[in-house]
C-alpha cells in the first residue's frame, strides 16, 4: 500500500484538470492505472485522494459501522455514498475532479497536495495555510496525542 508524504504545489487549469505530482505517481507504483476515489472531506475544507486499495479498506470500515437499516445512519449513508467519485488518472497524471467537489471546498486555482499515508489532501492553497498548524502547536499536540518527543516512539 503507498505512503504518501510531503507537499507540493499545483494549478488547476482552465478545464478543471490537475496533474499529480511526480513522487506521488511513483509512490502508486502499479496502482496508478488504478485511479482514484476522491471525497469531500468530511470535517476540513479539502478534497481527499484514495488510491484504490487505500478506498477499500476505508469503505469497507464505514460499511461494517453503519446499518443500512438504521435510518439515522441510512441517511449518513446516503451522505456519504454522495461526497465521493471515482476519477481516472491520465498516463501523464492529470486527475479530472469533478468541478461541483472544487466549488464545495473553495478550491479555485492554486492548490498544494499535501501527503498524509494512505490518502492525498487536496487544498486551495489559502485554506492550507489557515488549517495547517504552527511549529510549536504541532509540537504540543504531538506531546498530548503521543505521549513524548519524536523520539519516543
Amino acid at each position: 500500500m503507498p505512503v504518501f508524504s510531503n507537499q507540493y504545489n499545483a494549478t488547476i487549469d482552465d478545464k478543471g484538470r490537475v496533474v499529480l505530482p511526480a513522487s506521488y505517481k511513483k509512490e502508486l507504483g502499479n496502482e496508478f492505472d488504478q485511479g482514484f476515489t476522491v471525497e469531500l472531506d468530511p470535517y476540513e475544507k479539502c478534497l481527499n485522494l484514495y488510491p484504490q486499495s487505500s478506498w477499500d479498506t476505508r469503505l469497507n470500515s464505514i460499511k461494517s459501522k453503519l446499518n443500512p437499516n438504521d435510518p439515522r445512519q441510512s441517511r449518513l449513508l446516503d451522505k456519504f455514498y454522495q461526497n465521493f467519485a471515482k476519477i481516472s488518472v491520465s498516463e501523464n497524471g492529470r486527475l479530472n475532479i469533478p468541478n461541483s467537489f472544487y466549488t464545495q471546498k473553495g478550491i479555485v486555482k492554486d492548490v498544494v497536495f499535501t501527503g498524509q499515508g494512505d490518502r492525498i489532501r487536496l487544498w486551495d492553497v489559502n485554506e492550507h495555510k489557515n488549517a495547517m498548524l504552527s511549529d510549536d502547536d504541532f509540537r504540543a499536540l504531538f506531546q498530548e496525542c503521543l505521549g513524548g518527543g519524536l523520539n519516543t516512539i
